[in-house]
């Protein structure tokens, strides 16, 4: 099988399609990285926000610099 690969890539060098070769198979190959990313992008997102919610966890006092936690349970 090994023997059978090293040939096709022989045939493939002298008739002059390696290159197209390695280009299709480099494209494919970061086509299929990308899409990893951007599921494990998404899913990352889904699970945060099915944890914290969708809402900001701070919120900002009109007229002030300072950050404040946003307390829901007010005593």
């Amino acid at each position: 099988m090994g023997l059978l690969i090293i040939l096709l890539l022989i045939l493939a060098a002298a008739l002059g399609v390696l290159g197209l070769i390695v280009k299709v198979a480099l494209g494919i190959a970061l086509g299929i990285f990308l899409g990893f990313v951007l599921v494990a992008w998404l899913v990352a997102w889904r699970v945060r926000r099915a944890l914290w919610g969708s809402r900001p966890r701070w919120r900002r006092v009109r007229g002030s610099t300072v950050e404040v936690l946003d307390n829901r349970d007010p005593r």
